[in-house]
């Protein structure tokens, strides 16, 4: 598989910054439009209490 393509398929978790393939991902969330993808419910509940603090502009 190309680089590229293995790169598309991983993101980051942005509340404890584990990588998470996009295919198994637990838990997503929307904030202002945009998608988030979560490793567990401690993250989800983290990122719900003050999601500005994890949100990149």
């Amino acid at each position: 598989m190309k680089q590229k393509a293995k790169q598309k398929l991983v993101t980051i978790d942005p509340v404890c910054g584990k990588r998470i393939n996009r295919n198994k991902a637990h838990i997503a969330i929307s904030y202002k439009g945009t998608d988030y993808l979560l490793c567990c419910p401690k993250c989800q509940s983290e990122f719900e209490k003050k999601p500005e603090k994890y949100v990149t502009d």
